[in-house]
């Protein structure tokens, strides 16, 4: 499939670097968060809510080493993704005269999908630390409306920023 794609070196732009250092710097905040504060959360922590935002199933509070590892894992293993778009998947065929615009718009993708992905596990992370320690937080159906409405808005705003980068850079030929 992606093995006659040419594997070349993308160049990061000034916004790329932008993602990145937020990405890095929300994931050591919430790290940080979570060190701080771990020692204050009672034994019994909640590890569930439904749709309404209520808890409906706990755990030990080691359980939240568990969504920090799965939250590490997934915001490392997108960053390392970025570093290899010739395995990305496109509508269009790569080829060595388009290879470099599409890398580049692919990986950027990812960067910010990383960010948001990252700042939806760190509200999470947070919403169950502090249920835990008898903060009242929103986390029930506003929540499910943030994410079904992440889901919608941001391919569309993708797609919008892609084909308007597309027509600049085409005119730019």
């Amino acid at each position: 499939m992606y093995k006659n794609r040419p594997k070349i070196k993308i160049h990061r732009e000034t916004l790329d670097v932008i993602l990145e250092f937020l990405t890095l710097f929300v994931l050591v905040i919430l790290w940080c968060y979570v060190l701080m504060y771990y020692a204050d959360l009672p034994d019994i922590v909640p590890t569930h809510f439904n749709a309404s935002g209520e808890v409906d199933g706990t755990g030990g509070k080691s359980s939240i080493w568990f969504l920090m590892a799965i939250t590490t894992v997934i915001t490392v293993g997108i960053y390392i993704l970025t570093q290899y778009p010739h395995i990305h998947n496109y509508l269009v065929e790569i080829t060595e005269e388009n290879a470099a615009y599409h890398y580049k718009k692919s990986s950027r993708l990812l960067r910010f999908v990383n960010l948001f992905t990252l700042l939806i596990m760190s509200y999470v992370a947070y919403s169950v630390m502090a249920t835990a320690m008898g903060k009242q937080i929103i986390l029930g159906s506003s929540f499910t409306y943030i994410i079904i409405g992440f889901s919608v808005v941001m391919p569309i705003v993708l797609i919008i920023y892609l084909s308007k980068n597309k027509k600049d850079e085409l005119s730019k030929k």
